[in-house]
């Protein structure tokens, strides 16, 4: 795909911006994703890493470009968060439930996305997902990673 088709991909579904712009883009991507550019022709090409599966490449595609299912979270947060939340809640049928024991019971109707998952990471000290299930697993997966990283290294 050239610079110029991602560019007018971009612009229907409202992201406006320019060639430069996404050539930019694409290089400063390229050093955290499998991306590589062919660059013996003109336009350029980009593309996925060679090996690379298809359910792999879409796993690293941006949400905006697919429209994000919504889920019921239902999780536990500690006071602190519950207040944040208060303040700043994450859906119009946000609920929060104090508990006894301390903290809260939170159910909201969110987006299914890597922006969820990034907040629900940032909050790990602070939250505890019980569903979706699925969605609990994939935390689990990312923290289980995060921690081996950081435990295999200097």
């Amino acid at each position: 795909m050239s610079s110029t088709q991602l560019q007018a991909a971009l612009t229907t579904v409202g992201h406006i911006t320019s060639k430069r712009t996404v050539e930019r883009d694409l290089v400063e991507l390229a050093a955290l994703f499998p991306l590589q550019c062919n660059s013996k022709g003109m336009p350029y090409g980009w593309y996925w890493q060679p090996g690379l599966s298809l359910g792999e490449a879409q796993q690293l595609q941006p949400d905006a470009l697919t429209p994000p299912e919504q889920v019921e979270l239902h999780a536990w947060v500690d006071a602190a968060l519950a207040r944040r939340l208060e303040a700043l809640p994450l859906s119009a049928d946000m609920q929060l439930t104090p508990q006894a024991d301390g903290g809260a019971t939170l159910v909201a109707t969110v987006d299914d996305n890597r922006a969820l998952m990034g907040w629900l990471l940032s909050q790990a000290g602070s939250i505890r997902v019980q569903a979706p299930q699925a969605l609990r697993q994939a935390m689990l997966e990312q923290l289980r990673q995060s921690l081996a990283l950081h435990e295999s290294g200097c």
